[in-house]
């Protein structure tokens, strides 16, 4: 393997066209910043408190970013083909005033990274508009993907870092993660049996704002027998929301133990045949036990006039039904 140590590289590249590529760095080669070392690359500047090394990799830079946002950053962007290594230590962006700014206030921009899971915004060491760069400086063990700058009151959102959806015996656990939040406010866990009507199961408070990653999770204690979709929705503060993947997970193998008859209920009487004497509960959709009692083998009748009309959830602790009440 090829290896290069850059003991001092300014103004690597000082003229390159916007969308242009500045750095190449190909397979089987290496370049390596030494720690406190200055590097310049098209007024991208980088100096790196340990030494950073970038291999297969190629920085360029554009006016939009490859990973949208949907707040507003200037038309300077950029962007390494593949996840950086870890890198610490300062890094300064140089702008150009006028159209390149996006309208947005000079006073107010702070340094906005991709990390290949979200966009993270690091508060600004030096803000000059004078000489008109950002310098942000104590950045620890950080990867980089694309660079931008923001404004700091509204800074680029964060894509979810992980959700997964698992078995745990007979039910389900939901985790999920976050890079950062701002203004969060709760995340509403939903279900639903075929991907298109859903139904609230629980909602989490959200950690509000943070800059490290904040773990959540659900138990789902009633899945039916055959596929089962989640999601989650984030809502902010301010009203916004964003809305994760969609994730399903399939249960089969049950031996049935009963059959519902009329599903949805329409005239407020549920209709089950029992296969085996057996205590049954009904639950509400988000868990709440209303009904439980001993059923024998038979056609049994369960009245749920007294009940709102909804979704709710009959079990006998080795088989659960979704009922639909209308």
């Amino acid at each position: 393997m090829i290896k290069s140590t850059f003991i001092l590289l300014s103004a690597f590249i000082c003229c390159v066209n916007i969308q242009a590529q500045i750095l190449t760095v190909t397979s089987g080669t290496e370049l390596t910043i030494k720690s406190g070392t200055l590097f310049s690359a098209d007024n991208l500047i980088l100096i790196p408190s340990t030494d950073f090394t970038i291999s297969n990799n190629s920085l360029s830079r554009s006016a939009t970013a490859i990973h949208t946002p949907s707040g507003t950053y200037i038309s300077r962007v950029y962007q390494f083909a593949n996840i950086s290594n870890p890198y610490s230590g300062s890094i300064q962006i140089n702008y150009l005033d006028g159209a390149e700014l996006n309208g947005l206030s000079e006073n107010t921009l702070t340094l906005n990274l991709f990390d290949g899971s979200g966009w993270n915004p690091y508060p600004a060491t030096t803000n000059d508009a004078t000489n008109n760069f950002v310098l942000t400086t104590g950045l620890n063990n950080i990867t980089l993907n694309e660079l931008a700058l923001a404004d700091q009151f509204s800074p680029l959102p964060i894509l979810w870092k992980s959700f997964t959806v698992s078995k745990q015996n007979n039910f389900v656990l939901l985790q999920w993660a976050t890079s950062m939040e701002q203004g969060s406010k709760e995340f509403i866990v939903q279900y639903s049996i075929n991907g298109s009507t859903w139904t609230d199961l629980a909602k989490v408070a959200a950690a509000g704002n943070s800059n490290t990653t904040r773990n959540y999770s659900f138990v789902h204690t009633h899945p039916i027998q055959g596929l089962n979709f989640y999601r989650i929705i984030q809502t902010d503060l301010d009203g916004q929301a964003t809305v994760s993947e969609i994730k399903q997970l399939r249960f089969d193998g049950k031996t049935e133990v009963f059959r519902i008859m009329n599903n949805p209920v329409n005239n407020g009487i549920l209709t089950v045949e029992v296969f085996d004497n057996n205590i049954f509960t009904l639950f509400t959709a988000d868990g709440k036990m209303l009904w439980k009692q001993q059923l024998s083998a038979g056609t049994q009748m369960i009245d749920l006039s007294r009940y709102a009309k909804g979704s709710y959830f009959i079990t006998n602790g080795k088989q659960t039904q979704k009922v639909i009440y209308q």
